[in-house]
């Protein structure tokens, strides 16, 4: 058999032996896996992050297999979902099967049999043919590597891959500094354009009275100082993808003769007659809701409905928590690299901060903060090399990025005391007010506090026993 990129098989069947060999086989073949036992535990897993397959056993404590069927399709309706049964459960499949159920997978198992129907499942979940399948997966790789990983993320990477084979406008919305011209740059580069030009033009930045002929181009002599040819954007992305970001901002006479070129699929240059033949696609992207522009009278409703052949919305960082700390440090790691430093990590108190700010800005404001604090920081990133303040409800800063805070804990150290006494002292005293705080933000939910702190468990459990018992003061 073809060997496959790595993908990622969720296992669930209440036999840990079955899971465990099943496991071995696939991860063998180069899959990843994960395993559960019953349906509760299927549930949580299929919403913490979206398989490539899903291996599910017909018969599980409750909620049974059935019910996890359904809601791993109302989570993800393109799913394959392979149902295990045995000899005596060929029935049950056959009606999982008519519930949505990819194929069905009997007991005793032929391992050759297992590969086969995972590895097609694979294709028919990513692509037709090999090559496709492969473009799929890296698409979806790339997209976690520079944006994250989380549910929204992998949502955004989906949309990508379903309309990047086409010829499909598009258009991408989200708040200024979310990524809009990033996730452009992915559909050309899965597209079948890829070896063609990508070219981005900045609607909001160019005057009213440029942006034809920045588009369009204009002949020699159609107006004072034209004194040669010049060729538009269009041209230019001749057999390539074209970007428009902003494109609200393009007064509604070019968004008129932006729309003749999307029907015609001809330009005309300034003081030309000659219609030119182009063969580009058009990604276009707004900071608003376009058909709120819509309604407003400052954007054309026959323009909007011709780009509006698929829509990808790019949620903003503050809705996206998964994300912020593997950006924090995906930037941090560059930025070191550039200014030829040590790697540097970020103190509990600074996570809590990256995690509670609400980034009006961005990825974009993110990566600022970020390129700052490697800048200023030495060891450790502090609260206060982040330079970030959050409001509370009250309208007010938080006191962990207030300086009288910081002077505060100064006061808990000891006079005489040696440098490290003193770091140490300070770090305990906040780890404890942090780790107080987000308990009460979590209704004493250790599992939940940990999650936010971005430590494990058992670090949590130990650091609370220390302040339970007074070690911390």
């Amino acid at each position: 058999m073809t060997k496959i990129d790595p993908g990622y098989v969720l296992i669930i069947d209440d036999n840990k032996d079955i899971c465990g060999l099943l496991s071995l086989l696939l991860e063998h073949a180069g899959y990843e896996t994960q395993q559960g036992y019953d349906g509760d535990t299927a549930i949580k897993l299929l919403s913490q992050r979206e398989p490539d397959v899903l291996l599910l056993d017909s018969i599980i404590p409750e909620p049974n297999g059935m019910a996890v069927l359904a809601n791993a399709h109302i989570l993800y309706p393109q799913l394959p979902v392979i149902i295990i049964t045995g000899n005596a459960g060929i029935l049950s499949a056959v009606c999982a099967i008519k519930a949505g159920a990819w194929d069905y997978l009997p007991k005793p198992f032929d391992n050759n049999r297992v590969l086969e129907l995972v590895y097609r499942a694979m294709q028919t979940r990513w692509g037709k043919h090999d090559s496709n399948c492969k473009a799929n997966r890296d698409t979806k790789t790339r997209i976690a590597e520079i944006m994250g990983n989380s549910p929204e993320i992998q949502t955004v990477a989906k949309d990508i891959i379903r309309v990047a084979h086409t010829d499909f406008s598009v258009i991408i919305q989200g708040e200024t500094g979310t990524g809009k011209e990033l996730v452009a740059r992915n559909i050309h580069l899965s597209s079948r354009r890829a070896k063609g030009v990508f070219i981005p033009v900045d609607c909001g930045a160019i005057a009213d009275s440029l942006i034809e002929n920045e588009l369009f181009g204009h002949e020699k002599g159609s107006y004072t100082g034209a004194d040669q040819v010049r060729a538009g954007k269009f041209e230019a992305a001749e057999g390539g993808t074209l970007f428009l970001d902003e494109i609200a901002n393009m007064s509604l006479s070019a968004q008129a003769k932006l729309l003749r070129v999307l029907q015609e699929r001809v330009v005309y240059r300034i003081g030309g007659n000659r219609p030119i033949p182009v063969n580009v696609r058009v990604l276009a992207a707004s900071n608003e809701c376009l058909l709120d522009a819509v309604v407003k009278g400052v954007f054309r409703e026959d323009l909007y409905y011709r780009l509006n052949e698929y829509v990808i919305r790019i949620p903003p960082l503050r809705k996206r928590h998964e994300d912020i700390l593997f950006l924090a440090h995906r930037f941090m790691t560059e930025t070191c690299i550039e200014l030829g430093k040590a790697a540097l990590d970020f103190s509990i108190a600074a996570k809590e901060t990256l995690l509670r700010y609400p980034w009006p800005g961005n990825v974009r404001e993110l990566r600022a903060v970020i390129r700052r604090a490697a800048l200023v920081a030495e060891q450790e990133v502090g609260i206060e090399d982040l330079g970030l303040e959050i409001k509370t409800a009250a309208g007010t800063p938080s006191p962990l990025t207030q300086k009288p805070y910081l002077e505060a804990i100064q006061n808990f150290c000891f006079e005489g005391a040696s440098l490290k006494a003193i770091t140490q002292l300070n770090i305990g005293e906040i780890e404890r007010i942090i780790i107080q705080d987000t308990l009460k933000k979590t209704g004493n939910n250790k599992a939940e506090a940990a999650r936010r702190l971005n430590i494990d468990y058992k670090t949590l459990y130990s650091k609370l026993k220390k302040i339970n018992t007074g070690e911390v003061k």
